[in-house]
């Protein structure tokens, strides 16, 4: 396993109070305490599928900038596991795409040993991908990144606070890392379009002669698979037909822990029915 990843000036022991702040109306704005000390704190992932609550733990970065509202941001979270035990999880949906990039960089993936050119934040057509990648051999790659927080539980062994859990279905119990999740206003419309839109254009892409991936980054370590959630069919169908179509879907497994390392542990297999 190699670390790709080391947070500075983390503050632990970080408590909920008020998500949007009573002061701030921004759903990515909270109050929180940390040490008895009332602070607003910066919530990229806004409330976690309903997991960042008064229940949980977080762990906060400091940054000074005189153009912030907020002084700290909720980067890593003790997410459920089972009904008695948590993992940390990075709760910030950038850094999918940070830690992929420190994966190249790092030669963790065989298929980009010899690169020519990474590029952040590339087009095709009317879609951005995360990134694009030529290669020595000259073949050129369209690269989306999904930063997966979520996970299934066995039946009857997860906390009272998951409202919704998604339960494994099968009697030999596996931890599956799932996604996407997230509010809707009908179960008759995908949970994302633009994630569906991502899906499809990949499609696109390598049908016109590029390569094409799409990397799940599990950003909790207690998982041994992944697979579409239950809640979206539509995101599950896209899936196995952007498989079908030859797109490259990769699970990475990461571990985070308390001092704000991330190391990357591989990959993982996906299972998608």
């Amino acid at each position: 396993m190699t670390i790709i990843y080391q947070y500075l000036n983390l503050n632990h022991g970080a408590k909920l109070i008020k998500r949007p702040s009573k002061s701030i109306k921004s759903p990515y704005i909270a109050d929180i305490f940390i040490n008895n000390k009332e602070y607003l704190a910066h919530c990229p992932a806004l409330g976690i599928s309903g997991l960042l609550n008064h229940d949980s733990n977080f762990i906060c970065s400091y940054n000074n900038s005189t153009t912030r509202k907020s002084k700290y941001t909720i980067e890593l979270a003790y997410l459920p596991s089972t009904k008695d035990t948590t993992t940390i999880t990075n709760t910030n949906p950038n850094f999918g795409n940070i830690l992929f990039k420190s994966i190249v960089e790092n030669n963790l993936i065989q298929d980009y040993l010899n690169n020519t050119l990474i590029k952040s934040e590339k087009t095709y057509k009317d879609c951005r991908f995360d990134f694009y990648i030529e290669k020595e051999n000259g073949i050129k790659e369209f690269i989306e990144i999904k930063s997966v927080l979520l996970c299934n539980f066995d039946k009857n062994q997860y906390p009272d606070y998951v409202k919704k859990p998604e339960i494994h279905r099968q009697s030999n119990f596996k931890k599956g890392a799932i996604f996407p999740d997230g509010f809707r206003k009908s179960k008759n419309v995908p949970i994302s379009e633009r994630a569906i839109k991502h899906l499809k254009t990949l499609q696109e892409c390598k049908k016109n002669g590029y390569d094409a991936s799409l990397y799940f980054m599990i950003q909790r370590s207690d998982c041994d698979y992944f697979k579409p959630s239950d809640v979206d069919q539509f995101y599950s169908k896209e899936l196995k037909q952007a498989i079908e179509n030859g797109v490259n879907i990769k699970a990475i497994s990461l571990e985070w822990n308390k001092n704000g390392t991330c190391t990357f542990k591989g990959f993982i297999p996906i299972i998608v029915e």
